[in-house]
């Protein structure tokens, strides 16, 4: 169902509704518009989507553009939206919309049958017939209006009703317009009184197949008229009917006109003094003739010699126009039959040009054209051969001056269709496009533009709405409508531009959206999104430096959270006197990090550290060391060196109060008592000759603080080893040296 049309609505992007014209019931609505892209008023009728093909209907809007004839309103195009199609028309004079007087009159009738011819002869027809659809014009003139339409895309009729053809429709319409009846058969026909405007005889020469087109029941009108005038007894309505003359009507600014009405070569032309019912007549003339100068002559001698006889009466028939001479004749005979068949070359070449746009670009020419065959036709009409082949001859050189500038016409339309589209003047364009299809028909290339072209308005469209979208920051959204646009028309840059323009756009923004995630996770340290974000960043933009600084900014946070973890793992192993683990840390750090001069200094310090605390541990292990002059000093040293240390110290002056009670006790005299069983030999490690006991009983010795080593051995049984620390807080020992355990 579609919506309904008020006044202002803007149809097909192109008309804007001016108001409603009056429709007949059962037909589709009507509008008067403007159409914006020529401020022209148009007529305007809505054809629902659903009311058949839309292909159908847009081969014969095709072909109807071409088709020109003052009682015939002009076609302009077939429109389309989303709701329905749009039949454009030229819009009609006031007059046109007030309803057409019935039945037609004599003139009307004549003028209606010379347009079906016209428009039959150039391949149309107007197979459906509604009064409605004929209008008054100017002068007493008719308008043919919605000429060659299918039924159902002017009312509601199904689209599959085929519908009657030719004369056969318009001798049915013609009867039910006058009788208010359907058509019921020749004899309902002949049992009533003759119709309105002649059309009894023409009714009956249709059904009984004397004529099969408009260009017989033309002649056939004509025929009677003649037959009429001259008083040669015909019967029926049409005796002594006055005719109006076939002139064209004065068009109205949106009237357009087209080829005169010329009968084609297989239509027979007007009612000629060559035909046999003239021969005949030409023969009776001449027997007259002879009657007048040889017969009467006696009769009125002997009319005078009796003067006194009673007056008799006699009636004689009216004289008959004299015949011309035989050649006259035959002069005029050959004058029409030259006039024919230039009439036909004539009417080709304008065919040929109306095909490739005539309309277009001369309609002044077009027009004129128009305005003189039809004068030439009313010259033939006449029987003014002579006048007519002069007429005709002059048609035919200035549709082949048209002919001849066909080239430069294409060259420059052609032109100028390019420089519209790339001064971006959709209106401009469309028109010139459109005549440069016309011109080169065979051009697919042209062909195709012109196709792109029409695309225009809808492209228009969508770039305003990518506009919108790219205002409100959509870019991806005014992409894909551009997309859309670029593809209606791949060729047009502007279009190409505009989606070139945003799709830069929505290319710097996500890389820049990609940079600031990148960035953000950078500064939360978080660096496995950090790469993810700025890698992306990479990808949209390969030759963007600033992506790959990124990437080195993770590197460097990194590398600076690994050497700052390894510090802290070093400083926290100096703290515990875990030298070689802190050793450990500052080497990887200073793999990591080569230009860090301070770890290498570190290290250093850490060696030494390392020194001074094996040393320490050294005596602390062995405070016998200290018996020894030499170590006695050089433990002194270590003590003073401990002592003075700078940070890292780790554990090592901690302890240093044991070096230092170890020192100061290192002189003071402990007795160790050893007692055995005379039979085991005692030995006292690191004492010399001294500390050979040999077997003993008891035995005391006076010793230095420290660790030692009592060894004892007998033949045959297991030997025995003891150590023994001897501190100042224990002065005085014993041990027992005994070797009881048999081997």
């Amino acid at each position: 169902m579609m919506i309904p049309i008020q006044s202002g609505a803007l149809l097909a992007d192109t008309f804007t509704v001016l108001d409603a014209v009056p429709t007949p019931e059962g037909q589709h609505p009507r509008f008067r518009a403007t159409d914006l892209t020529t401020a022209n008023e148009v007529l305007v009728t809505v054809v629902p989507l659903t009311s058949g093909d839309t292909a159908t209907l847009l081969a014969i809007s095709n072909r109807l553009k071409k088709l020109s004839h003052p009682d015939i309103q002009p076609h302009l195009g077939l429109w389309q939206d989303a709701d329905a199609a749009y039949l454009v028309d030229a819009c009609l004079p006031e007059i046109a919309f007030k309803p057409l007087a019935k039945p037609l009159n004599p003139g009307q009738l004549r003028r209606l049958i010379a347009a079906l011819n016209y428009a039959e002869a150039l391949g149309f027809h107007q197979s459906i017939f509604d009064l409605a659809w004929l209008t008054p014009g100017d002068h007493q003139s008719i308008i043919i209006q919605h000429l060659g339409w299918p039924r159902w895309a002017l009312t509601g009729a199904p689209i599959k009703k085929l519908d009657a053809t030719g004369v056969f429709a318009f001798s049915e319409w013609s009867y039910q317009s006058c009788t208010n009846e359907p058509w019921q058969g020749l004899n309902a026909l002949q049992n009533q009184p003759p119709l309105p405007a002649g059309l009894t005889p023409l009714i009956t020469a249709i059904q009984q197949g004397a004529a099969a087109n408009f260009g017989d029941l033309l002649n056939l009108l004509e025929t009677n008229a003649t037959e009429a005038a001259a008083g040669s007894g015909a019967v029926g309505p049409l005796q002594a009917t006055a005719y109006e003359a076939a002139t064209p009507a004065t068009p109205g600014p949106a009237t357009s006109t087209r080829a005169p009405t010329v009968n084609p070569p297989n239509a027979r032309p007007g009612q000629s003094p060559w035909e046999p019912k003239t021969l005949l007549i030409g023969f009776a003339l001449i027997i007259l003739a002879g009657f007048v100068f040889w017969v009467l002559p006696d009769l009125i001698r002997s009319t005078d010699n009796a003067q006194t006889r009673p007056a008799q009466t006699v009636t004689l028939e009216p004289p008959l126009e004299p015949t011309r001479a035989p050649i006259a004749d035959a002069k005029a005979k050959i004058n029409a039959e030259q006039a024919q068949t230039l009439a036909e070359s004539f009417l080709r070449k304008l065919m040929a040009l109306e095909d490739l746009g005539l309309g277009l670009w001369d309609p002044a020419a077009l027009a004129q054209l128009n305005q003189d065959a039809m004068a030439a036709d009313d010259a033939y009409r006449a029987g003014d051969g002579e006048s007519a082949l002069a007429l005709y001859s002059q048609l035919l050189a200035a549709v082949n001056a048209l002919e001849a500038t066909l080239p430069d016409r294409r060259t420059d339309y052609l032109t100028r269709a390019q420089q519209a589209l790339n001064q971006e003047n959709s209106n401009a364009a469309r028109k010139l496009w459109e005549i440069s299809a016309q011109l080169h028909p065979q051009d697919s290339k042209v062909q195709a533009t012109w196709q792109a072209v029409q695309q225009l308005p809808a492209i228009s469209a969508l770039r305003a709405e990518a506009q919108l979208a790219e205002r409100a920051g959509q870019l991806a959204d005014a992409q894909g409508i551009l997309r859309a646009a670029v593809a209606l028309f791949p060729g047009w840059m502007p279009s190409q531009a505009a989606f070139d323009h945003v799709s830069r756009a929505l290319v710097q923004q996500q890389f820049q959206r990609a940079m600031s995630q990148g960035f953000a996770a950078l500064a939360e340290e978080s660096f496995d999104a950090a790469i993810k974000a700025f890698e992306q960043a990479a990808r949209i933009e390969p030759k963007a430096t600033s992506a790959q600084d990124g990437l080195e900014q993770v590197r460097q946070a990194q590398l600076k959270q690994q050497i700052q973890a390894l510090f802290a793992q070093a400083q926290e192993a100096e703290n515990v006197g875990s030298w070689f683990d802190a050793k450990n840390a500052y080497e990887a750090a200073l793999t990591l990090a080569p230009n860090l001069t301070d770890i290498g200094q570190q290290i250093k310090t850490i060696d030494v550290r390392m020194g001074l605390a094996e040393a320490l541990t050294q005596i602390l292990s062995d405070p016998a060391r200290l018996q020894s002059e030499a170590e006695f000093n050089r433990a002194g040293i270590l003590a003073i060196t401990l002592s003075q240390l700078s940070q890292p110290v780790g554990d090592l002056q901690t302890k240093l109060p044991i070096l230092t009670r170890l020192l100061s006790h290192a002189r003071r005299e402990l007795t160790l008592t050893l007692t055995s069983d005379t039979q085991t030999t005692v030995t006292v490690l690191r004492r010399g000759e001294d500390g050979r006991l040999g077997q003993i009983n008891q035995t005391a010795l006076t010793l230095f603080p420290g660790r030692y080593v009592v060894t004892g051995t007998r033949q045959g049984y297991k030997d025995v080893r003891h150590e023994v620390t001897l501190t100042i807080d224990e002065p005085a020992r014993t041990l027992s040296v005994v070797c009881d355990q048999p081997i």
